[in-house]
């Protein structure tokens, strides 16, 4: 089997950033964070800790940017208190219906997703 080429391995990490991100956001969806949707950093720092422990701010704000040019995320930019977090946050991302389309198809394409 001949290696992957640098293009393939690029896209490849790309879609598991999507998908890590998606799922980061359905949670917070899901949990109903008071600031509604997550900040970039929060996004790193969450899939640091998971599944992409050396995951780059500029990965993620790639990342972000094809899920909002795709519809599957949406940027929020007023700044709002979080109770739970307490601080104003500023732009966050929350995950649309194509979002959550995309994350069910990859689990039923794969049987799991990432």
């Amino acid at each position: 089997m001949p290696p992957e080429s640098p293009s393939r391995e690029l896209a490849l990490s790309l879609h598991l950033s999507l998908l890590e991100t998606l799922k980061q956001l359905n949670r917070a969806e899901a949990e109903e964070s008071g600031g509604d949707g997550l900040e970039t950093a929060e996004i790193v720092h969450l899939l640091r800790r998971g599944a992409l422990p050396a995951v780059s701010e500029a990965e993620i704000e790639h990342a972000v940017a094809t899920l909002v040019a795709n519809r599957m995320a949406d940027a929020l930019d007023e700044p709002r208190y979080a109770w739970d977090r307490g601080r104003t946050v500023g732009r966050r991302y929350a995950i649309t219906t194509d979002g959550k389309a995309y994350l069910a198809a990859q689990l039923e394409r794969t049987g799991r997703i990432g």
